[in-house]
């Protein structure tokens, strides 16, 4: 049986998340998730995807919406959750590649750990590190979660990138080696 991977496009629907720099947040995590789904897919690992603005179940109260992407993975029994997002800050020098967990040691933060490391080496961003957070998602998933934050959209230099549809898809393509790094098909 091929392992279950919940894919989340973090974000979506009334709420679109961080805007910078001309870049809106649901349309990076949107693309960047939709081709890692399609990555796992081909290499054979059987996905389910929460796929926001195209997804009917996107639900207008935040707070709702996001305990339902943890519902639907786990009611789908997924063995793995991956929540793709980008991040924002008041300093637009913030920059770097960061994965969050909800617990640190945890077998969550050994698969964050294993996608950041393949995110930092294939497109050379900044290693923020795994680090540890209340997420709705991470703490209402019952499988191991990770949240992915691709990088800054307040930060002119990551803002391109994130808008590049080739950077687009080098960042799915190394979200996929750290996955598939971590645990086989």
């Amino acid at each position: 049986m091929a392992t279950k991977i919940f894919v989340d496009a973090g974000h979506g629907g009334s709420n679109p998340g961080a805007v910078g720099n001309g870049v809106t947040e649901e349309r990076v995590n949107l693309s960047v998730a939709t081709q890692l789904a399609q990555n796992l897919r081909n290499a054979g690992y059987d996905v389910m995807e929460y796929r926001t603005t195209r997804d009917e179940n996107v639900l207008d109260n935040v707070a709702q919406d996001l305990r339902n992407r943890a519902r639907m993975a786990n009611e789908w029994g997924a063995d793995y959750f991956v929540s793709i997002h980008t991040n924002s800050s008041l300093n637009p020098a913030a920059n770097g590649f960061e994965t969050y967990v909800y617990r640190i040691p945890s077998r969550a933060a050994e698969l964050a750990q294993s996608i950041q490391d393949a995110f930092v080496s294939e497109l050379g961003s900044k290693d923020n590190g795994v680090r540890s957070a209340n997420f709705s998602v991470l703490r209402n998933t019952n499988m191991p979660a990770v949240l992915c934050e691709l990088g800054y959209l307040s930060n002119p230099t990551e803002a391109l990138n994130l808008n590049s549809p080739l950077w687009q898809t080098k960042a799915a393509r190394a979200i996929f080696n750290g996955i598939y790094n971590f645990v086989k098909p």
